[in-house]
């Protein structure tokens, strides 16, 4: 796992193995980077389910201005640091489920860009976007990235599907707030 473009190009970041552990690939981290190369320069962005911190930090190498990078489990919050020093960059960390992450950045920050990559069995990144959604946290023209299993089934009512593309058994789907 590394860093693909920007000024950490080339660093290896670390990583643990672990059931709950699954870094977005250089392929779509890239396809992601590639559609929005140049909106993260100068944005604000939270990786929610930020595992290892791999997207943040690929985003934070891009340009972006502000990265939060949020989990709930310490290994993560451990590895997150140790990223966050090798690459002497300057990620906030917040330790905690997503609903607490969430509440904590209510009426603090406005997102260009949301990460979701929750555990694929569950019903997380869902539960997430309502809440983004209730605590008003996306920019106006903001997007939620949403890495998820191909043809998963669920709700997304507030927010409008405007792109989705598949990458073998993942699929990664963007959503804007809707008017309704």
């Amino acid at each position: 796992m590394r860093i693909i473009a920007g000024k950490y190009k080339g660093k290896v970041l670390n990583s643990f193995e672990a059931d709950n552990i699954r870094p977005t690939s250089d392929m779509v981290k890239e396809a992601i980077c590639s559609k929005f190369q140049f909106e993260f320069p100068d944005s604000t962005v939270l990786d929610l389910f930020g595992g290892t911190g791999n997207f943040g930090f690929e985003v934070l190498s891009r340009g972006a201005k502000k990265v939060i990078i949020c989990d709930t489990d310490i290994r993560s919050i451990n590895i997150i640091k140790k990223n966050n020093t090798l690459l002497k960059a300057d990620a906030e960390i917040i330790q905690g489920d997503y609903n607490k992450c969430l509440k904590l950045l209510m009426g603090k920050y406005k997102f260009d860009f949301i990460f979701l990559d929750p555990p694929y069995k569950t019903t997380y990144g869902e539960q997430a976007m309502q809440l983004i959604k209730k605590y008003d946290l996306l920019a106006e023209d903001g997007v939620v990235i949403f890495e998820h299993l191909k043809d998963k089934q669920f709700e997304y009512q507030g927010f409008e599907l405007i792109d989705k593309k598949r990458y073998g058994i993942k699929e990664v789907s963007y959503f804007r707030c809707s008017n309704d």
